[in-house]
């Protein structure tokens, strides 16, 4: 029993090393990025042809990084308020279908003697799609 216990030990303090191991290089790996003033970015190949071409100060660079990293926040952010009013849209539309549709299959499928029933059935149901 205690020739488990001494091998349980051994592995949570390698798997435990071996965290540590991993933290410790990913965070030398972000501290790295960070003193140079540049993350990865989408504008990345952007700021470097940037920099090789106008040799900018240090102080230049680190607030075109700003810059390039505050551009790329009103991106995303255009890109919300353009996908909500998407969706808004895109609700509207579908309601009008479910409408239409509908009232297409209460006169097109149904004789008229059962369209009252199927105006109480149809009332009940949720017709619109969920987007």
């Amino acid at each position: 029993m205690e020739n488990l216990r001494l091998w349980i030990a051994v592995l949570a303090c390698a798997a435990f090393g071996a965290g540590m191991g991993v933290g410790w290089y990913g965070s030398t790996q972000v501290q790295a990025e960070q003193e140079q003033g540049r993350a990865s970015g989408p504008f990345d190949a952007y700021r470097q042809q940037f920099e090789a071409s106008f040799k900018p100060s240090a102080e230049r660079t680190r607030l075109l990084g700003e810059l390039l990293a505050h551009y790329q926040k009103e991106i995303e952010a255009l890109e919300r308020e353009q996908l909500d009013r998407g969706r808004a849209e895109l609700g509207r539309k579908l309601e009008k279908l479910a409408l239409t549709y509908q009232e297409r299959i209460r006169n097109s499928v149904l004789p008229p003697d059962q369209r009252a029933d199927y105006d109480r059935l149809a009332a009940g149901m949720d017709w619109k799609a969920n987007p």
